[in-house]
């Protein structure tokens, strides 16, 4: 009986951590999806050429720069998380 309880708690664990690893991986995957159409956004306005496009590309900027950040803090927040 021991036994199968111990099982079975070691079988939940191992889902939570299957469950946890997913969840990062998505958050990776849809950072990696945003990076992306923001920065094919900007070198759309760049190319434009007008001046109201080069001030929107570079607010653009500066919200993939906030991006960036935060995404690193989610990962070393994890990676803590992770190992501790």
């Amino acid at each position: 009986m021991l036994t199968l309880i111990k099982s079975i708690l070691k079988s939940i664990e191992l889902f939570l951590t299957l469950k946890n690893k997913k969840f990062y991986y998505d958050l990776h995957q849809d950072f990696n999806e945003k990076e992306d159409a923001i920065t094919q956004r900007i070198e759309k306005l760049r190319d434009s050429g007008d001046s109201a496009d080069a001030d929107r590309a570079d607010l653009l900027r500066e919200r993939l720069r906030t991006e960036r950040k935060r995404f690193e803090h989610l990962s070393a927040f994890y990676t803590k998380a992770d190992k501790g």
